[in-house]
């Protein structure tokens, strides 16, 4: 009688082979994974140098987080594939974002991604287009932030002062 619970099962039909997500640090789609799959399995795939991030736990603590290598993928989930150096860092609120607006369930119908290559455009001053190619040659040697800290990211220097201690 009171063993209903034990009998009862939950059956998932899924319409397809179980997938995961694989994105570039930048949000972009890389491929679908196959599933069942080791991180470590798709380290070596990909390229060295590389580490696997739930998207999951990015949103949850804002920074990414490697995976270990004998952690299994999960269906249906997203995963990032970060360079070792950004691990432990804090993600920006631009690449925040892009990452989540790439890896929602959820889309709506009338939204588009518009990338900067496929903008039309528009007659521009002299001043402005020298202003733009200086832009878009630096996020080209650097990226977006992926390859060298930013100006604005110092380490705290605390000041230390000497206690006096009057008796």
């Amino acid at each position: 009688m009171g063993n209903h619970s034990s009998s009862c099962f939950v059956i998932t039909f899924s319409k397809s082979d179980p997938t995961a997500k694989l994105f570039d640090a930048h949000g972009n789609l890389l491929r679908r994974v196959k599933l069942p799959l080791k991180a470590a399995e798709l380290m070596l795939e990909e390229d060295p140098g590389h580490v696997i991030s739930p998207a999951d736990e990015l949103n949850r603590t804002g920074r990414f987080c490697a995976m270990r290598a004998e952690d299994e993928l999960m269906a249906r989930k997203s995963y990032l594939l970060v360079p070792l150096c950004k691990v432990n860092r804090k993600v920006s609120d631009s690449d925040m974002a892009i990452i989540k607006s790439t890896t929602s369930k959820k889309k709506s119908k009338n939204s588009s991604k518009v990338s900067p290559a496929m903008a039309a455009e528009e007659p521009r001053g002299e001043a402005e287009e020298s202003v733009i190619n200086a832009f878009e040659q630096s996020i080209a040697t650097t990226g977006f932030g992926f390859g060298r800290t930013m100006g604005y990211s110092k380490g705290w220097k605390p000041a230390l002062e000497p206690i006096s201690e009057i008796y």
